[in-house]
């Protein structure tokens, strides 16, 4: 399959890039993510939940609380989130979802492994502070 990425999966990205991008700072509410970015504050938090499961974010309690990154941005890949997420990345590259192709050769050639090897490439080589600095 060809990398889905999932509006969990993207909400959790942007999400812990405004964390980067504020990282040091006081923690960061869920509010205040899902106002910049227009976004459901309850959504925002589920993904919050599953992220910090994954060890991505801590939570910090009481009146200033809120999230904070849990290691450094450049610690943290966009494929940990991605994954955190939606799973691990999956290797079947059919668009027929078929182990293996009747066909002796893909009608599109090398096309989906290529596409499927760079954005694996992408995912895993770029870190929040990269984005961040954007």
């Amino acid at each position: 399959m060809i990398l889905n990425i999932s509006e969990a999966a993207n909400l959790g990205i942007h999400a812990l890039v405004y964390l980067a991008a504020r990282s040091g700072e006081e923690p960061v509410t869920t509010a205040s993510i899902a106002a910049a970015y227009g976004v459901s504050e309850a959504h925002l938090s589920k993904v919050f939940q599953r992220l910090s499961k994954a060890g991505l974010v801590k939570s910090v309690r009481g009146p200033h609380g809120g999230f904070k990154l849990s290691r450094a941005p450049g610690k943290i890949t966009l494929r940990e989130i991605y994954e955190a997420l939606d799973g691990p990345i999956g290797r079947n590259h059919c668009l027929l979802n078929k182990p293996k192709c009747s066909l002796e050769r893909c009608v599109l050639g090398d096309l989906l492994t290529d596409v499927h090897q760079r954005v694996l490439a992408h995912l895993t080589g770029t870190t929040l502070a990269d984005v961040a600095a954007l």
